[in-house]
């Protein structure tokens, strides 16, 4: 079957490090929508900052944002949202604050952010997200009576620690949420069953897709819910080695994995 809809992770994939494209991907990135293929966005970032990095494929693009919590369709309507029940929120927070060693951000469905102080070592993690953040300092009661509802919490920090972090939290939380490792210095803690597979899965319901009619591309281990709906699943050469166990191709970019995918298609033609 020939792959209709291609699906990227951004930060660490389709982003480098500075958050720019490269002029290569971007390229491929046309080409595919030129091409007529189906695009998706997958990422544990907002869908505000999403259509800040593609307002160039405005209203041409589904989005699978904050790690599934968030799903639109190419429209920009709001087809799906995901949150912790408030009590579980709550204690999370509270959990979080007898870990001071990491920063910590909390992850609204409706795209708010908010941090419960603002320090010298929040600073440079917030300017990685590309809208503003909120501080508040009744956190703890806005979640325990609704007033915010929460769809993720971001621990930053050393990997080595949040590995360790996110053992406690399974732990702690056992049957109550879903941990992985979303980049090298964060740990994403989302509500039991929610993970970019859940949200492209919903996407494909939606166009009609069957599994080999995908390819995923990622980085890291909050992209292995999404290589394993597919046989089409491409990890970035630079990524951990057990999230490159999980794909069946590895890459060195994103043009490489879509360049292997039309490649693959007219393979398919011609026969």
């Amino acid at each position: 079957m020939m792959i209709k809809l291609i699906v990227s992770d951004l930060d660490g994939t389709l982003l480098d490090h500075s958050r720019r494209i490269s002029a290569s991907d971007w390229t491929a990135v046309k080409q595919a929508f030129q091409e007529g293929y189906e695009f998706c966005i997958a990422s544990g970032r907002m869908h505000s900052e999403i259509k800040i990095l593609m307002e160039e494929f405005h209203g041409r693009y589904y989005t699978v944002s904050q790690n599934g919590a968030t799903i639109y369709k190419k429209d920009k309507e709001l087809v799906a949202n995901y949150f912790f029940e408030p009590e579980v929120s709550s204690q999370i927070l509270q959990f979080s604050s007898r870990h001071n060693h990491f920063v910590n951000f909390i992850h609204c469905t409706d795209d708010s952010f908010y941090l419960e102080k603002r320090t010298d070592a929040t600073i440079p993690y917030e300017s990685r997200i590309l809208t503003s953040c909120s501080v508040r300092g009744d956190l703890v009661s806005a979640l325990e009576n609704g007033e915010i509802k929460s769809c993720k919490y971001s621990f930053f920090g050393d990997l080595d620690k949040l590995m360790l972090l996110n053992a406690e939290l399974q732990n702690q939380f056992a049957g109550k949420i879903e941990s992985f490792i979303s980049e090298r210095d964060c740990l994403d803690v989302m509500p039991l069953n929610v993970n970019k597979g859940v949200g492209l899965t919903f996407i494909m319901q939606e166009l009609g897709l069957s599994p080999n009619e995908v390819a995923c591309i990622g980085d890291s281990f909050n992209d292995v819910s999404m290589f394993a709906l597919t046989n089409h699943s491409f990890a970035m050469r630079g990524s951990h080695a057990d999230v490159k166990k999980k794909a069946t191709n590895v890459i060195n970019s994103v043009a490489e994995a879509i360049e292997q995918i039309v490649s693959y298609n007219r393979s398919l033609e011609v026969r």
